[in-house]
């Protein structure tokens, strides 16, 4: 083998020398010009002399320098190392392995028109797709073994989304034999009988006497991926919940298919960061402001819409299909959204604050350790409660206290201002229903100035409007004696007064409890 062969195919002998000094840069290399090799780097040895690739080599070897036999051995083996034959050209298809081309080309695949290799991104640790030109593979390997491995790496027409956790297929195919590379990821748990006491805990702690719908909730997360799901709305003003543990631990049941939100990856224009993924959660929010409310009602809007327009940096916009879940969690238990009462996408908790002994327990780390165990018992778990709509549950189911007090708290501010008034008067007065008609209504908003303090009109259709949604049925078809109740001014008592005419009765229980 021709010794100005080697060096040229090995960039004039770094190659080499990085052989026996792996982290060395080309600035502490000596480049000299010889008479019958040309240009050739040198390096310093550690007694402080400078050596060439070959004299490096064979020093760190235990080879003499300028012995001829031990000379040609080492050029052979320096030659092997680097993938060459013993003339210095690259190896034939026939001097190498078969299993080495099939693992190498297990890493890579070709989407399109372009190239990407799979590997460990060394900050999520999972497993990611970076692009790298076929090229690079053919200048890594040698012509002839490069192309050998593009040839053996798997190819697909174009990306899809399937989302799978039982019967995952990484490979899809379209029934007329073209191939599709699914994005979507599968899930590193293999399912195993055992106990898994911690994250019982936790669901019961969350859900209480919901704990057999959560466990549906998750179960047609992990089976039945494609199915729409109620927003989960986790609420509490307390701190030590629970609630980002529980967005973590599902985090970490599907993997790469869930991830965290916030209103600046929302409202991106590139969106394909979170479209097509199973499941979004929206971290305990300690403010309230306008931001995170416009996010929290976008999702609104995501999680019953059957596509989204998806767009990634640097590729072209697309419309996706969306199988996207949403759980929110706020500090707000009031506000955290606007829910109108025949809104049926929420499902609200009110979640307590962990106890002592709860709270000392790691408990994220053990029912991370426990989710096979889980999986193996969701698998095997019959539902409890029957398909009713699009999002599975009966709203009704979904009717918690929690949902009740934001949904009174969603209402126009002439509602809700009406409302506190009826209320206290009933609380004032020890009574259980007030009587009036639309004009006694009236006139109770006129002698509070309800008009100029709301900064907004009122008519008796207005109010109409209003009673129709408290669920007060229609006034009486006849004239009738009304006792009704006015005020002069909202911190002052009420009094009562009589008139004849079409009489509401407003029961207090139709209004809302107390404890609101």
């Amino acid at each position: 083998m021709q010794l100005s062969k080697l060096y040229e195919l090995t960039e004039q002998g770094i190659n080499i020398i990085k052989l026996v000094y792996p982290q060395v840069t080309e600035s502490e290399l000596e480049c000299r010009q010889t008479e019958k090799y040309g240009e050739v780097y040198y390096v310093r040895g550690t007694d402080n002399k400078w050596y060439s690739p070959i004299d490096a080599y064979m020093i760190s070897n235990q080879k003499t320098p300028g012995n001829k036999d031990e000379f040609k051995a080492a050029i052979k083996e320096i030659a092997h190392t680097l993938g060459l034959d013993d003339r210095g050209k690259d190896k034939k298809e026939s001097d190498v392995d078969a299993s080495e081309i099939a693992e190498i080309a297990s890493k890579l695949l070709r989407i399109g028109g372009k190239w990407y290799k799979k590997a460990k991104d060394p900050l999520t640790k999972q497993e990611a797709l970076f692009n790298i030109p076929s090229s690079i593979i053919v200048n890594d390997y040698g012509k002839d073994i490069g192309n050998l491995i593009l040839k053996a790496a798997p190819k697909y027409l174009a990306e899809t989304n399937i989302p799978s956790h039982i019967n995952y297929r990484e490979s899809i195919d379209n029934g007329d034999g073209e191939l599709f590379y699914n994005i979507y990821r599968p899930l590193s748990h293999i399912p195993t009988e055992g106990e898994w006491k911690h994250i019982e805990m936790l669901l019961r702690h969350i859900f209480q006497e919901q704990y057999e719908m959560a466990l549906d909730y998750i179960k047609i997360l992990y089976e039945k991926p494609l199915l729409s799901l109620p927003i989960l709305l986790l609420v509490s003003n307390e701190t030590g919940t629970g609630k980002s543990t529980f967005c973590k631990f599902l985090n970490a049941v599907f993997c790469e298919n869930a991830l965290p939100l916030t209103p600046e990856i929302v409202e991106s224009r590139f969106n394909s960061y979170w479209v097509g993924k199973l499941l979004g959660y929206i971290e305990e929010q300690a403010d309230d402001s306008e931001e995170r409310k416009a996010q929290n009602a976008k999702m609104k809007l995501v999680v019953t819409a059957e596509k989204l327009p998806s767009e990634g940096k640097g590729k072209d916009p697309k419309v996706a299909f969306n199988f996207l879940k949403v759980i929110i969690c706020s500090n707000d238990e009031y506000t955290p959204v606007k829910i109108d009462p025949n809104d049926t996408r929420y499902w609200v908790r009110k979640v307590p604050a962990l106890s002592k002994k709860e709270e000392g327990t790691d408990i994220l780390d053990e029912c991370v350790k426990e989710i096979p165990y889980f999986l193996k018992y969701l698998l095997d778990r019959q539902m409890r409660y029957e398909r009713k709509n699009r999002l599975w549950f009966n709203p009704e189911e979904m009717h918690t206290d929690a949902w009740r007090k934001i949904v009174r708290h969603s209402e126009p501010s002439l509602e809700q201002e009406l409302r506190e008034i009826l209320l206290d008067i009933m609380r004032e007065q020890h009574l259980e229903m007030l009587e009036y008609d639309l004009t006694t209504l009236m006139a109770l908003c006129e002698k509070l100035r309800l008009p100029s303090r709301l900064k907004c009109s009122i008519t008796r259709s207005d109010l109409s409007q209003i009673l129709q949604r408290w669920g007060i049925g229609k006034a009486t078809k006849t004239a009738t004696r009304i006792t009704y109740y006015l005020r002069d001014d909202l911190d002052k008592p009420s009094y009562s007064r009589q008139k004849v005419g079409k009489k509401l009765k407003i029961y207090k229980k139709k209004l809302i409890e107390d404890d609101f």
